[in-house]
């Protein structure tokens, strides 16, 4: 039986009246789509700082470089790179400071470079000035 706009009573309902039926407007399923990306993780970079005591002295000057360095991951370092500045390099790692002796004078810049475990570094710097004895 027909109805007076020409649709069957049955089929009411079924149509939104643009041709698609109900639901048919849902992509989740949609081969064609890319996956959801899923979270990335961006990695914290390493903080700290360097000191050095003292700064500033008569040659030969024996300097301690304190250093106070943390990975917000807490993954851990890996490698620690000294460059004392005067051609004096070292790989060893401070457990709160390192020592090194200036013997002639000049303005050095000590540097330290620390990398973590998966591969993010942080480089400290310090300045420090000898000066001749007798100064």
């Amino acid at each position: 039986m027909g109805s007076a706009n020409g649709m069957d009573s049955g089929g009411m309902g079924s149509s939104n009246g643009m041709g698609d039926s109900a639901g048919s407007g849902s992509t989740s399923n949609d081969a064609s789509m890319a996956p959801p990306m899923s979270k990335m993780h961006i990695r914290q970079p390493i903080t700290g700082s360097m000191m050095a005591a003292p700064p500033y002295g008569l040659a030969p000057m024996r300097v301690g470089f304190f250093v106070l360095a943390d990975d917000p991951e807490g993954l851990g370092f890996l490698t620690y790179s000294w460059n004392f500045g005067d051609g004096t390099v070292s790989a060893l790692p401070p457990e709160l400071y390192i020592f090194h002796t200036y013997t002639n004078p000049g303005t050095y810049a000590c540097s330290l470079t620390i990398t973590t475990v998966d591969g993010r570094s942080q480089t400290f710097r310090q300045g420090v000035v000898v000066k001749p004895p007798g100064d």
